[in-house]
């Protein structure tokens, strides 16, 4: 079918070739039974394997994870999370990459709470607590931030040292006097689940 024809080209192509097959991967993967498709032919492994069109296969990865939450498995399988850790902080990339590969990330890390995150994974998606909100990122990465925090492969030491537990402390104290009962509620459960104490809220006087 079509789909192992783009998958053949993105691996075996020319240089243009690969360009326009990651691009069309891209689109397609929008869809979810694309997704589906592309996943089981083999195109999860290739597009992380993708050398010089990284851009178009990070957004790839990153509608297939967001449209068909099964594929995220063969992403973690396939060494998925290193690779888009890796290309959010590659001194090369376009501003454009490092976006598709970092909101590939979140994406990653909401569908898949068992994800044993590295610090560069856990540190993008800290960051954003201090951005506005944009397009839902900062609302999703607060979720991905939450499902990693109560997840069995949680490390309480790596979320100290990047700052995670301060930040959800934090997190929990601004929800909270913004009214936002539930999500003050989540960060305390990521709280404790990490052997930190609740926060204190704060009581009218």
């Amino acid at each position: 079918g079509g789909i192992e024809v783009l998958i053949a080209l993105a691996r075996d192509g020319t240089e243009a070739q690969k360009g326009e097959a990651a691009g069309t991967l891209r689109n397609l993967a929008m869809n979810h039974d694309n997704s589906v498709a592309i996943a089981a032919a083999g195109g999860i492994e290739v597009l992380i394997g993708t050398e010089r069109q990284k851009g178009g296969a990070a957004v790839a990865l990153g509608n297939m994870i967001e449209v068909a939450s099964g594929t995220h498995e063969g992403v973690v399988e396939a060494g998925g999370v290193a690779v888009l850790s890796s290309l959010t902080q590659e001194a090369s990339a376009s501003d454009l990459c490092k976006l598709a590969a970092a909101m590939s990330l979140v994406y990653l890390a909401s569908s898949c709470p068992d994800l044993a995150a590295d610090d560069t994974c856990l540190s993008l998606l800290l960051s954003r607590l201090d951005q506005p909100e944009e397009n839902g990122w900062r609302r999703d990465s607060i979720n991905a931030l939450l499902a990693l925090a109560t997840s069995s492969s949680a490390c309480a030491e790596q979320w100290h040292r990047v700052g995670g537990v301060a930040a959800l402390q934090a997190l929990a104290r601004e929800t909270a006097e913004e009214g936002v009962e539930r999500q003050a509620e989540r960060c305390d459960e990521a709280l404790v689940s990490l052997g930190v104490r609740r926060v204190r809220r704060r009581t009218a006087a």
